[in-house]
């Protein structure tokens, strides 16, 4: 095994495109864009066994007050998975062999680690990826984090079936209320909404600052979509951002709209038939790890999908994650007032 940075756009994103566990956020432009708009060094790793590339791994690093930081994915850009992607040929190998080359692949990204000498590391993974014991085998910490996904290889009537019967009595209102569907890459009212839950001094930062989520817009506008619902007088009762690359993935979301209708239960009900019409197997609503968000996803009756995120910490590193939020809010806030 060999490890080495990929410098080929295309070489890196054929392999996300080929692997069922890539998403969007692992493709080359927008992992390119989220270095730029965090102000990180992305490193593009591939791990090769041979001439065969088997793993991509890309590691974001940033030095500020002396604090050397790596993240798979940085904070504040609403990245929720990134970490390692395998190849194609590993869902089918036999465990033996899975384990053996994870090893290979960890031992090979560590012994990079080793060179970087990070003060802080954090690595969130991929659902699918649920095999992080070398990495605690490497004296890191793991964290259990959560999602809830929609399997919509099913029947639109199954689908409806399973939903909270509160919920469907809703949805049975608004059919009838003549709400418009529209998708669209503009952002202003998204973001308008979103900011406006975050005038408060003592409420976080909004999670991704306009100008990156416009970039990313730009450069995957047939992969991100915002989509408002409008009723019958055109006013907006609800806008979300969408990603549909390999999976319908709801994104990110607005406070609720101070309207009569049930807006965001309707546009997630739409959504869900939108997605399964347009062929996607997995429909997933992120939101399952903050306990205000968790509820009302949960009507939907999603599966809870388990995933990880890593953290190794050396002292200098203890209080890295604070000092690197805190540098980041305070320049958002002075560069980016909307």
């Amino acid at each position: 095994m060999t490890v080495e940075r990929v410098e080929d756009k295309d070489t890196w994103d054929a392999f996300i495109d080929d692997s069922p566990s890539g998403l969007l956020f692992h493709r080359w432009d927008y992992l390119h864009l989220t270095a730029k708009h965090t102000e990180s060094t992305l490193l593009p790793y591939g791990v090769y066994k041979g001439d065969e590339l088997v793993s991509v791994f890309p590691l974001f690093c940033k030095r500020i007050h002396g604090v050397n930081a790596i993240f798979s994915p940085p904070p504040l850009t609403v990245i929720p998975h990134l970490g390692c992607v395998m190849n194609r040929q590993f869902a089918g190998l036999r465990q033996s062999k899975k384990e053996s080359l994870l090893g290979m692949v960890a031992g090979e990204i560590q012994e990079e680690l080793r060179n970087l000498s990070p003060n802080y590391l954090s690595i969130t993974f991929v659902p699918e990826f649920n095999d992080v014991r070398h990495y605690l085998w490497d004296r890191c910490d793991a964290k259990v984090r959560y999602t809830y996904t929609i399997n919509l290889e099913r029947s639109l009537e199954d689908l409806w079936n399973n939903l909270h019967y509160k919920l469907r009595n809703k949805l049975k209102k608004e059919a009838g209320a003549g709400l418009r569907l529209e998708r669209n890459g503009d952002v202003s009212t998204l973001y308008r909404l979103i900011s406006d839950r975050y005038k408060n001094p003592s409420v976080d930062i909004p999670p991704i600052k306009r100008d990156y989520l416009e970039d990313l817009v730009r450069a995957y506008p047939d992969r991100i979509g915002i989509y408002c619902l409008y009723d019958a007088e055109d006013e907006v009762t609800a806008v979300v951002a969408a990603q549909e690359y390999r999976r319908f993935l709801l994104w990110i979301g607005t406070p609720k709209i101070e309207t009569s209708h049930a807006g965001n239960e309707y546009l997630q009900w739409l959504l869900i038939q939108r997605a399964q019409a347009e062929g996607y197997r997995t429909f997933e609503n992120m939101g399952a790890n903050n306990p205000d968000l968790a509820f009302f996803k949960s009507r939907f009756n999603p599966d809870l999908t388990m995933y990880f995120e890593i953290e190794k910490k050396d002292t200098l590193g203890a209080f890295s994650e604070w000092a690197y939020l805190s540098f980041v809010k305070r320049l958002m806030m002075a560069t980016d007032r909307l």
